[in-house]
């Protein structure tokens, strides 16, 4: 058992703390294209769907949507995804920010940005998980 216990702490040490960090990252799915014809809001909502809620159950008070692109610049848009009044004990919300560029009709993430809000400690939003 004290070796099983030795190799375990190990190997966590093996881990650089960058990954560590970023166990929330989906950054290893991008670029995550569309279908022909989606609008970028349904490539976003896609793509999160693991985080907005599963088997029609969601565990937050409410989500705000934002999509902002430039005038006469529709090939990009930028998307945040906030879920506030999370039920965790130290999450307070997560913020999602996603820059998406369309080529050939067709929409895809590009960049996707991830930062918190805490019930203690930190005020604002971070990129360090909650304590």
């Amino acid at each position: 058992m004290k070796a099983i216990m030795l190799c375990a702490a190990a190997a966590l040490a093996a881990i650089p703390a960058a990954a560590a960090a970023s166990a929330y990252s989906d950054e290893a799915r991008l670029p995550f294209a569309g279908q022909p014809g989606e609008l970028p809001l349904e490539v976003v909502l896609r793509f999160a769907k693991n985080r907005l809620g599963e088997d029609g159950q969601f565990e937050y008070r409410s989500l705000k949507v934002i999509q902002i692109s430039q005038p006469e610049a529709f090939d990009k848009a930028s998307i945040a995804l906030l879920r506030e009044g999370l039920m965790d004990d130290s999450v307070k919300g997560t913020r999602q920010r996603f820059q998406l560029s369309r080529e050939d009709n067709v929409w895809t993430i590009r960049a996707v940005k991830e930062d918190f809000s805490c019930w203690r400690g930190r005020k604002g939003w971070g990129v360090k998980l909650c304590p």
